[in-house]
């Protein structure tokens, strides 16, 4: 098991073209210390595989083989773990929401002469007001952080004009 688990770790360090020097800082140990992980010559703690697998951006269940499918599941699966609850809540309600526009769409692609009825009208004018709430609450958050930033770095005689 542990030959998995550590097999997994490089491929991982390796994919997000990290050094074993990287992951040693983050665990805080020594570069030699890794290397010896990664050759199977000590065992992965529990409390290091998931500290690794936050740097990584895999869910625990990777280091142990089981799959999920492609690449992409198992890094929204990572993100999701790292969000907390609401905001977890709140990704996946949006995400309903583009895939519940994005069927109204299709169909109306696949048959342009097609009439809604007034319920699938309405459920698409409720979806998209919705969607639209979640972005407006995300650009607000997102600007936020730019004048933060801004504010810090200008406080820190860094001009960012340029």
């Amino acid at each position: 098991m542990n030959d998995m688990i550590v097999k997994r770790i490089r491929d991982a360090r390796l994919e997000r073209s990290l050094t074993q020097h990287d992951l040693a800082e983050h665990l805080g140990r020594s570069t030699a210390a890794i290397s010896e992980l990664e050759r199977g010559k000590v065992q992965v703690t529990a409390s290091d595989l998931y500290l690794l697998a936050q740097l990584l951006n895999k869910p625990i269940e990777y280091f142990y083989g089981e799959e999920y499918g492609e690449k992409e599941i198992l890094d929204l699966i990572a993100v999701f773990r790292k969000q907390s609850p609401e905001q977890r809540a709140q990704s996946i309600e949006t995400t309903k929401l583009i895939l519940q526009m994005q069927q109204i769409s299709d169909i109306a692609k696949e048959k342009p002469d097609r009439k809604f009825t007034f319920e699938e009208l309405q459920g698409s004018f409720s979806a998209f007001l919705a969607f639209s709430k979640n972005i407006n609450d995300l650009t607000a958050k997102m600007n936020d952080v730019r004048d933060k930033l801004i504010q810090e770095l200008k406080a820190q005689g860094i001009d960012i004009t340029g």
